[in-house]
């Protein structure tokens, strides 16, 4: 009966995901029209802020649980795994939808901040203390530099007047809209999520006899972060296929800068996140996917079909390493 009622805790959150991720598309299209600013922003900022809410309330509350001395096994796992299955999965299967073209304004600055966060993560969790965590200081710099990026994407902001394709809705319905897109996308993800880690856990730990430390990491390294990645997914996905694909990257980019500086940072004033030995290494898989991500959008301006079958590939080769690596197979 309880796996009956984790399976139906999924379906109801797809579908909660699919219909408010829409509702997050075609929103922030019309808002971006009607104050003159450019969809990348949007992108950039509120839609992406929406839809990384599910890895903030998972990985908060996962901070709130840690004991002391503890790993934060769920609250980093959570996040480092999202990031992943952002810039390899989702954007593959984006690219897949429909090739992706990059502006420039992201090569010289979303790029280079994206990049800049990913490193000061990794430096951090392994840096400054005799054992591996992010303690209150660093979650302190972590949140500034969350801010200096949140000043810069309205300092920056490009205006265009060349959005007369998207739809005008009515401000207030816009905005209610919108209202119900974060909810559908929050509430979607975190049912997903539960679902998924409660079948999950019982699982790995009942058959596999994995460790409880083994097996809440691979949970929150693929279970977790694919579960509140959903939203990232189904937003970039259908932005795609509507032509938005400055709100397709933009959301994911954006993402992931939220997901490292403001949830790891928020956390991590909470109480130190303590990160084991698999995480330290997706923490440099992270960096390495994404300066590979980089790579493929600066050299052409595009991610084409072939880069995202490319990274799919990647993302599936992942999965398979750190399921072995939980079976101490590697």
């Amino acid at each position: 009966m309880e796996h009956v009622m984790n399976f139906g805790l999924l379906i109801i959150g797809f579908l909660f995901l699919v219909k408010g991720a829409d509702f997050f598309v075609s929103s922030s299209s019309s808002i971006a029209r009607k104050f003159h600013v450019s969809p990348l922003v949007i992108g950039l900022t509120l839609v992406a802020f929406g839809t990384s809410l599910p890895e903030l309330a998972v990985s908060f509350v996962a901070s709130l649980t840690v004991a002391p001395g503890a790993t934060a096994d769920i609250a980093m796992g959570n996040v480092v795994g999202s990031n992943i299955v952002n810039i390899t999965l989702i954007l593959g299967l984006t690219a897949l939808a429909r090739p992706i073209k990059v502006s420039q304004t992201m090569h010289q600055k979303e790029f280079p901040y994206l990049i800049f966060s990913t490193v000061l993560t990794l430096v951090f969790s392994i840096l400054f203390q005799s054992d591996s965590r992010i303690v209150w200081w660093e979650a302190m710099l972590l949140l500034l530099s969350f801010v200096g990026y949140v000043v810069l994407m309205i300092k920056t902001g490009q205006k265009t007047d060349d959005l007369n394709t998207i739809p005008l809705l009515n401000m207030k319905k816009a905005m209610l809209i919108l209202t119900l897109g974060i909810a559908g996308v929050s509430i979607g993800g975190y049912m997903v999520t539960e679902g998924a880690k409660n079948i999950a856990t019982s699982i790995l730990v009942d058959l596999f006899l994995m460790t409880e430390t083994k097996a809440i990491t691979l949970v929150g390294l693929s279970i977790v972060a694919i579960g509140t990645s959903l939203p990232e997914m189904v937003t970039s996905i259908v932005a795609a296929k509507k032509g938005e694909n400055e709100i397709a990257f933009g959301n994911l980019v954006g993402s992931n800068i939220f997901n490292v500086l403001f949830i790891l940072g928020l956390s991590g004033i909470v109480t130190p996140l303590g990160i084991n030995a698999d995480v330290i290494i997706d923490l440099w898989i992270m960096l390495g996917i994404t300066l590979l991500a980089v790579f493929l959008s600066v050299t052409k301006g595009i991610v084409s079909k072939k880069e995202g079958f490319l990274l799919v590939f990647i993302y599936t080769t992942y999965f398979i390493y750190i399921v072995l690596r939980a079976l101490a197979i590697v």
